[in-house]
């Protein structure tokens, strides 16, 4: 059975971005892919971050979303080999992963939760990395890094790159930064640490 992969996407929601990720994940990897977004599925086309804060702060919001993050992962059928998401969706996982069961995810990727900081007290049930940007509007981010070392399931990085590298919709978006963590995901979703 291939290796199954939760994606959680940012405020940007099912776009080109995400289908490109999971269309180079499955690629590379062989795996099968859920999506979970703010929309409920329909797919998005919004012309620039601000547009998208806006949608997803009327359509859903922070706590909706790792509402409906928390109960998809407590409704799988079949554990996920890796969970990632992605700032606003990465913030949602890392709420949800405190709820879930240890046999639902084996390890998880958070790329630049910008929410994290608002919920340190949660303790991820299972590995989980967490991936900044060089920096965050909300806080410092060595300090929330140093914060997150302190769990012992938890790691977290600093990286030369803006928040929103991963998503080519992002003004953040950074190709070469994709195409090295796409490497790491890749590796982790079939396994290989």
């Amino acid at each position: 059975m291939s290796p199954r992969i939760l994606l959680v996407s940012d405020i940007f929601g099912l776009c080109t971005g995400l289908n490109r990720l999971a269309q180079d994940l499955a690629a590379n990897a062989a795996v099968q892919i859920q999506l979970i977004d703010p929309y409920q599925g329909t797919a998005q086309q919004f012309a620039d971050e601000q547009q998208a804060y806006a949608a997803y702060s009327t359509q859903c919001g922070h706590d909706i979303y790792a509402g409906q993050v928390l109960q998809a992962l407590q409704t799988v059928q079949q554990p996920f080999e890796l969970a990632i998401g992605f700032s606003a969706g990465a913030s949602a996982l890392w709420r949800a992963l405190a709820g879930i069961e240890t046999s639902t995810v084996k390890q998880a990727v958070l790329f630049y939760p910008g929410q994290i900081h608002r919920h340190l007290c949660v303790t991820p049930q299972v590995p989980t990395q967490v991936i900044f940007g060089d920096s965050e509007p909300h806080f410092a981010v060595a300090d929330i890094c140093a914060q997150l070392q302190q769990q012992p399931a938890v790691s977290a990085v600093t990286t030369p790159f803006a928040h929103g590298f991963m998503n080519p919709a992002s003004k953040a978006f950074n190709e070469a930064a994709y195409r090295q963590y796409l490497a790491v995901l890749t590796r982790l979703a079939v396994g290989h640490t």
